[in-house]
């Protein structure tokens, strides 16, 4: 432990995805109460800690030169790895890194300088009965706060080493998800994103799932709270999407129209061999279409991964087929990468660098022709209610509803409030976002 650091100093990196942002706000709440100070610099802390993610091999690549900085600049101080990318099914031995604390370890981060081998906050146990995440948060480092309610995988997609690292699926009891909302929204927040590694895996021990838990928060919560704040739906597996889904949507007061989907692909023989074959991808537009008589205007996103083993030509222009028959807005498209420790690393039919990056770009393209129809179709729009960033985010920049990166000029910057839904007048498109007026 280095609780002798210069002025009790930590410095915290992290990588990856919201889960793991979540994860070190807990920790920096629970250090902060035991009196120690964040370092805006490595070379000011005493302890350097990275929360590193292992979702590629170019994650793993990015955490090693991270160390490497992050020692050059601080040589004396005590350099911590952790996360899904130290200990088992990650990286053994790093040089550089004084010690690694595997994921499944990580909740014992929240004592370190404590020392009094405690494993989280009250009401949290680390791998307990239950299955309980170990972290809870008051507060968020951005002005979008994000609720973990679930972790850990039970699925093992093919390409996926995460159920590796973070374990099988475990939800977080409701109350103590519920209580957190309360907290954030209480703290200031105006949109709480729910977030977790596997949705579709949430089950609560009297049952429950996902949409059963959202009924429940959003009864609790919109009373007092719909129409001044909102909740967003991280990302979804195309399973999840049926009449439950639909009942649960169609009488909200909070969420945001807006849903992204896991989606990777649209063709069924290639999820088979991702070992997605639990949801059919030709059910999805006849779903969107009955979305679209409850939410007449709402965005949509997907994961697309593009190149896995085996995939034909047919295969990919199936899948291009089905994508351009949803209501896309956006895509997030990725080449598949070998990361070793999977089984699609060692499948045969390797696609070629070159085929998946013409893929790639194809999948691009279209997506970036959806996202600019859907922008230019928001400023007919009269109000949209974004979210400004606040801290080492630009304060110009916000969210809508919509999931529309929202800029204001400069001189409106200065008449807008971080955290709040505050309501912009859509101008004009301005390189990928819309330029928006403060309307008060």
């Amino acid at each position: 432990m280095n609780d002798a650091a210069p002025g009790g100093a930590f410095f915290i990196c992290t990588m990856g995805c919201k889960v793991n942002r979540y994860e070190a706000q807990a920790l920096r709440e629970s250090w902060a109460a035991r009196g120690m100070k964040e370092a805006a610099r490595p070379e000011d802390a005493g302890t350097v800690v990275v929360n590193s993610c292992a979702v590629t091999a170019a994650a793993v690549a990015d955490l090693r030169a991270a160390v490497r900085r992050f020692r050059r600049a601080a040589p004396e101080a005590e350099i911590i790895v952790t996360g899904c990318a130290a200990g088992p099914a990650g990286i053994a031995e790093l040089p550089g890194a004084s010690r690694l604390v595997p994921q499944r370890d990580k909740a014992g981060l929240l004592d370190l300088f404590s020392g009094n081998g405690a494993t989280g906050p009250p009401g949290f146990s680390a791998n307990n009965a239950a299955g309980a995440p170990e972290f809870s948060v008051s507060s968020c480092d951005r002005s979008r706060a994000v609720l973990k309610i679930q972790d850990g995988c039970s699925h093992a997609c093919a390409f996926c080493i995460v159920p590796s690292v973070r374990g099988a699926a475990r939800s977080r009891p409701p109350e103590a998800s519920i209580g957190e909302a309360l907290r954030l929204l209480r703290a200031g927040f105006r949109e709480i994103v729910l977030s977790g590694v596997n949705l579709r895996a949430y089950r609560e021990t009297g049952g429950r799932d996902f949409w059963g838990f959202l009924e429940r928060l959003e009864d609790t919560l919109a009373p007092d709270w719909a129409g001044r704040a909102r909740l967003r739906l991280s990302s979804l597996e195309p399973g999840q999407l049926g009449d439950r889904a639909l009942a649960v949507l169609g009488r909200s007061r909070m969420v945001a129209p807006h849903l992204h989907l896991s989606l990777q692909s649209g063709d069924p023989a290639v999820l088979m061999r991702m070992r997605r074959g639990h949801y059919e991808p030709e059910a999805l537009p006849e779903f969107f279409a009955r979305l679209r008589a409850l939410w007449p205007r709402f965005a949509l996103g997907a994961d697309m991964l593009t190149g896995f083993p085996g995939e034909t030509d047919a295969e990919f222009e199936t899948g291009l087929d089905l994508i351009r028959r949803l209501p896309l807005t956006y895509a997030h498209v990725f080449p598949y990468s070998r990361r070793p420790g999977t089984p699609a690393a060692d499948m045969p039919g390797q696609v070629g660098a070159g085929v998946k990056k013409a893929r790639a770009a194809r999948l691009r393209a279209f997506a970036r022709e959806r996202k600019e129809a859907f922008l230019r179709s928001l400023l007919d729009v009269p109000l949209l209610y974004a979210v400004f960033e606040e801290g080492s985010g630009d304060p110009r920049t916000g969210m809508c509803e919509y999931y529309a990166e929202c800029l204001l000029p400069d001189e409106g910057a200065a008449r807008v409030r971080p955290r709040v839904l505050t309501p912009v007048r859509p101008l004009a498109l301005r390189g990928g976002r819309l330029l928006t007026a403060p309307a008060q």
